[in-house]
């Protein structure tokens, strides 16, 4: 017959901290006795030996640090100011490329001054450092310079160009002049042969002598000026000539108001030949001003005419033609000496 096994051994409570193994659970037991400190070693030694004084080491004394460098951003570098010299290039070359053109001379020789302003500017920020084109800037100031040179040949080609067209249209209305009918023969009455002028009102005479009035049927007079010779300006005067002044004078005497917005004046030499008609502008609006407008009843206008008669011709005879409105009126005509 088998034996049964033991009963298993009855737990145990876990050993507490503290407590010696093999020892009763809970029971501590007591410290001994705490051994007196050791004498402390005198300053600079230890348990190796001495320890050395601050700054040296086992291979020697040790070096003292030198100076950390400062911490920060790179210098600041400044950029080349090279655009007055850019700008100088550019408003030379194209100031130089239109100062001679005739018209434009104004526009090139402002182009010009400016480049020379901004070149004589880049050419200093250059001496001191600030840009780094000086060559350009100077480039650009020589043209400047020839901007301003051909501005002036660009003038005297306009001023060139104007009298030529100038004398091309006086050369046509002279043709034109000497082409044109005659004036009227004298008469001591109406001229009422015509056809085609019945309608159109006739003065009590056709021709007179200066500084006397041709007076209409329906009371409009017209009075025209002895010729007076007169100095014009340098671009108004023409070599060759000689200028004279007359003054037309209508005065009206309807009992309405006239149309005088077509009147035409000529002139003649003493042989007939067409005058030319000038203009100077320097002496105000009136010196220019022709017979316009529409007179109310009871007032007159008066239009300043100026023509340049040949030299060879001057001090001679003129004749006048005025032609008041044109279509109502017929044309009357003084003659006579100059001034």
């Amino acid at each position: 017959m088998t034996t049964p096994p033991p009963p298993p051994p009855a737990p145990q409570d876990p050993p507490q901290w503290g407590t010696p193994p093999g020892s009763p659970t809970g029971a501590v037991p007591p410290l001994g006795p705490v051994p007196p400190a050791g004498p402390v070693p005198p300053m600079g030694t230890g348990p190796m030996g001495p320890v050395p004084p601050m700054g040296a080491g086992p291979m020697g004394p040790v070096p003292p640090m030198g100076p950390v460098p400062p911490v920060g951003f790179p210098p600041f570098v400044e950029s080349p100011r090279n655009g007055a010299g850019i700008a100088a290039l550019v408003l030379g070359l194209v100031g130089a490329s239109i100062a001679g053109v005739p018209f434009l001379f104004w526009a090139g020789a402002i182009l010009g001054v400016l480049a020379v302003v901004f070149g004589v500017v880049g050419i200093g920020r250059a001496c001191n450092g600030a840009a780094t084109n000086k060559a350009m800037a100077i480039v650009g100031t020589v043209f400047g310079g020839l901007a301003c040179a051909l501005a002036v040949v660009g003038l005297l080609l306009t001023v060139g160009l104007i009298d030529k067209a100038k004398k091309e249209i006086d050369e046509e209305d002279r043709k034109r002049d000497t082409t044109a009918t005659a004036p009227p023969s004298a008469s001591d009455g109406p001229d009422e042969s015509d056809e085609l002028d019945k309608d159109r009102k006739s003065a009590d005479k056709l021709t007179l002598d200066f500084g006397k009035t041709a007076s209409y049927r329906d009371g409009l007079k017209v009075t025209a000026s002895q010729p007076e010779e007169v100095e014009l300006g340098k671009y108004s005067a023409k070599e060759g000539f000689v200028a004279y002044k007359v003054e037309i004078t209508v005065e009206n005497g309807t009992g309405k108001d006239v149309d005088l917005e077509l009147t035409q004046v000529k002139a003649r030499d003493g042989d007939g030949a067409g005058l030319e008609r000038t203009y100077d502008f320097t002496k105000g609006p009136s010196f220019n001003q022709g017979i316009t407008g529409r007179p109310h009843p009871g007032k007159s206008v008066t239009g300043t005419y100026v023509y340049l008669v040949p030299e060879k011709k001057a001090h001679d005879r003129m004749e006048v033609s005025v032609e008041p409105g044109v279509i109502t009126y017929k044309e009357a005509t003084w003659t006579g000496a100059v001034k």
